[in-house]
């Protein structure tokens, strides 16, 4: 049944998807079928690690206390290096995770706070869930340093680990980043867009001339990727030319014009890898031979000195992260950017390279989960049409497998049809007592940004609008507010309301709307009187895989459609403000069959939760 459904969607014939050739065993590659990666490089990362965990464990044995620079960004070089299929221990894990739990103990508490979260962040999203806990219990404090601006200002200020305001806003837009990921609960993301917009305004304003640090420059764009911005959106564009501008001859990066070292280094190589470089970049290989070939024997650097203790562990953290993020294979996507909007046929050309001899057996694209081309070897062509494509968002996902059986992943995510907002989240700010609505302008040009139209309506039956609002649209984060009062200017009373979110296009047409069911009061007062349902919704129980972007509503004995929310990238999804009662949860998926799970919601208790394997 999925592959005809597949050959409906992409034009091809049913025998040329066949599921025996989707999934034929590929002969191991000989000889050198394609480039590799020098080993070289993930033999210098693993040496690395191991190096930061001996010095971070030794420190804290020393200390016995929390260091911000130590634990934290040993535990965040961990995480990643284990993700990306290096030799990284439970019990080096455990002593990390040990000592961030002893808390904020030492340095200015916002600049802690930020440290950990980011840590937890990386820890809930490569390791387990069973943090959880510390990763929302920190971004919800950063919410709280958060500035009018969007910015979380830093009071621990200790260069070159401990850099400022850029990183202490990149570090809680990561943190933000995940709950939202773990959670599916949008009140995360207007901090997000707040955080984005100062980014962004603050890079904008930053010219070549200006002597802007570079690990500003590092953190503005790893702030942006964390916001969900794109690689060829203008703003993410300007920081990468800036950053690759400052690679010096030699392949490094540096503190100091014209001087490389590791922190910077490595820094640079992880935020443009994180904004969407390869390794078969020349900016990315050229820091990476520089990084391994100044390695010192004991798996150190000692490039940069500083009066801070233990600046050796953040450099060496930099470092390793520049260089775990090399995985057991490489993947290419030409044809196809991140975020791009498909209105017509796109040829892919994907290259995947493995390290040293350990060649590339297989390469398989999948779109939502439904495998559309399969090839032996590193190279795979494919021309990808939107025809049979819903509007809306769509998951591109690269799966290469080696000779050994390992397998590395790319996902890029593109667009169809009239899809010019994503991710409106709503949270009501109880300092302020107004009720910020969120989203991401993602139109693409200006002259296309249009205008997002605000409407704050009843959840009746009959629903009735009490206020509208109009606002030029702008691209990239937008935020708007709502003090409770209707276009009459009178006060309405706290409650639930159903905010419509709604883009137009110069003649006024619209084009996308989006809703939100929201209380306008605090959420002590929305567990008080309503009811959340949650849950994760996974491929198969086998695997564990999550299926993210899933279509998922909550429907009444009447069989009428309450809410409907699609799954984060950890194929979470949550219903907030719903009336107790019983419900069913039902989960659509094209290529899949329809599933349903029945839910008892009580208000003022633990949300109802459904779990579902397609």
């Amino acid at each position: 049944m999925r592959t005809a459904l597949v050959a409906a969607l992409f034009g091809v014939l049913p025998t040329q998807l066949a599921l025996a050739e989707l999934e034929a065993d590929c002969p191991a590659p000989k000889g050198t079928q394609a480039r590799t990666i020098d080993p070289g490089v993930r033999k210098a990362a693993q040496r690395g690690l191991d190096f930061l965990v001996r010095a971070s464990r030794q420190w804290t044995e020393q200390h016995k206390c929390y260091g911000c620079h130590v634990q934290a960004v040993t535990l965040e070089g961990l995480t990643v290096g284990r993700h990306n299929k290096y030799d990284v221990s439970a019990d080096d894990l455990a002593v990390m995770v040990g000592a961030l739990e002893l808390g904020v103990t030492a340095g200015g508490r916002r600049t802690g706070v930020a440290f950990q979260g980011a840590a937890w962040a990386r820890y809930d999203q490569w390791i387990d869930g069973t943090k959880t806990g510390q990763l929302l219990r920190y971004a919800e404090e950063l919410i709280q340093h958060q500035q009018e601006d969007g910015a979380i200002p830093d009071d621990d200020r200790r260069p070159p680990v401990v850099a400022g305001t850029m990183q202490t806003t990149y570090q809680a837009m990561q943190t933000w980043r995940q709950a939202y990921a773990r959670t599916a609960d949008d009140a995360w993301l207007p901090p997000m867009r707040r955080a984005e917009g100062y980014l962004a305004r603050t890079s904008r304003a930053w010219t070549e001339k200006d002597e802007i640090s570079l690990l500003d420059l590092d953190y503005a764009l790893m702030g942006l990727v964390a916001a969900g911005v794109k690689a060829s959106e203008p703003a993410s564009k300007k920081l990468q030319r800036m950053i690759v501008a400052r690679q010096n001859k030699d392949g490094g990066f540096g503190l100091e014009a014209g001087r490389s070292d590791a922190l910077a280094t490595g820094q640079a190589l992880y935020a443009l890898k994180l904004a969407g470089y390869d390794d078969t970049s020349p900016q990315i290989s050229r820091g990476q031979t520089w990084l391994a070939t100044h390695q010192r024997d004991d798996g150190g650097w000692g490039t940069v000195h500083s009066g801070q203790s233990g600046a050796d562990k953040g450099e060496a953290m930099w470092a390793v992260l520049g260089l775990v993020s090399v995985d057991v294979m490489s993947i290419s996507v030409a044809g196809l950017n991140d975020g791009q909007r498909l209105d017509g046929p796109a040829a892919l050309t994907i290259e995947a390279q493995g390290v040293g001899t350990k060649g590339v057996r297989r390469l398989e694209l999948q779109v939502d989960d439904r495998p559309v081309a399969t090839a032996c070897g590193g190279t795979l062509r494919h021309v990808l049409r939107p025809e049979g494509l819903s509007e809306g968002k769509h998951r591109v996902e690269i799966h290469a497998t080696n000779a050994e059986g390992q397998v590395s992943h790319q996902v890029l995510e593109l667009y169809t049809g009239d899809v010019y907002m994503t991710e409106v989240g709503v949270r009501f700010d109880e300092q302020r007592q107004q009720t910020q609505v969120s989203l991401r302008n993602i139109a693409g040009r200006p002259e296309l940004a249009g205008s997002i139209q605000l409407e704050i309506e009843t959840t009746d039956a009959k629903p009735v609008v009490i206020h509208r609002r109009q606002t030029k649209g702008t691209m990239g984060a937008m935020t708007l507010a709502w003090d409770g009062r209707g276009n009459d200017g009178k006060a309405r009373g706290r409650g639930r309301y159903r905010a419509k979110v709604s883009f137009l296009d110069a003649k006024g047409r619209r084009l996308q709307t989006e809703q939100v069911v929201f209380l306008h009061d605090t959420r002590a007062a929305q567990k008080a009187a309503y009811a959340e349902v949650e849950g994760r919704i996974g491929l198969s129980a086998q695997d564990n895989k999550s299926s993210a972007n899933t279509l998922v509503e909550l429907v009444d004995d009447d069989g009428n459609v309450v809410q409907s929310t699609r799954t984060t990238a950890q194929g979470n999804y949550r219903f907030k403000n719903v009336d107790q009662g019983k419900y069913r949860v039902r989960v659509k998926k094209e290529g899949w069959k329809t599933q349903e799970a029945e839910v008892d919601a009580k208000r003022d208790a633990a949300p109802a939760a459904a779990s579902i394997s397609l």
